[in-house]
Formats: structure tokens, sequence, C-alpha cells
């Protein structure tokens, strides 16, 4: 086996010891949301920034826990689409 497939399995990406996608979704939540409340209401930045460090160490100490938590975010958008079922049921079925 290629040694490159091996360690993207074993290792997922991460961002400062996060896990990427939720290291991403957190940046893209605060970052707009500081600027806007700078902007707006005049509120001090270090309230955002220390918020913004927070949920970091949070999400790094979620990745120590589950480390292929990235993985498990797009698993979980796969599965969430609407499926159409060949029999008249209640509910989503997964099979053809």
């Amino acid at each position: 086996m290629r040694e490159e497939i091996l360690k993207a399995v074993a290792q997922p990406p991460k961002v400062l010891w996060a896990p990427l996608i939720p290291a991403i979704i957190n940046l893209g939540v605060q970052f707009p949301a500081m600027f806007m409340g700078i902007g707006l209401g005049g509120i001090n930045p270090m309230i955002f920034i220390v918020s913004i460090i927070g949920a970091h160490i949070a999400l790094i100490a979620a990745g120590i826990k589950e480390p292929h938590l990235s993985t498990m975010l797009q698993a979980y958008g796969q599965t969430y689409k609407k499926t159409t079922n060949l029999y008249a049921e209640s509910g989503n079925k997964f099979v053809p």
C-alpha cells in the first residue's frame, strides 16, 4: 500500500491541533460576528478573540476524543440527503 493513503486515513487533517472542518466552521462563524460586533456595536474585539480561542480549545479536546470528527461531519452530510423510496412506506429507506 502507498504510504500517503495510510497517512491520510490514520492522521486526518488538522489546523493547530483541531480537526479541519470544525475549525473552519468556528472561524467562519466567529470572524463575521466579531467584525459586525465591532462595526455595529463598538464591542471590544478581545471578547471575540477570547471566544475564538476558547472554542478552538474545545475543538482540540473534541478532536483528541474523536480524531475523525471532520470525516464524521462529512458522512453526516451525505446520509442526511432525502431519498426516494421504491415502495410506499413512511420514512427514508436506503435500499434500492
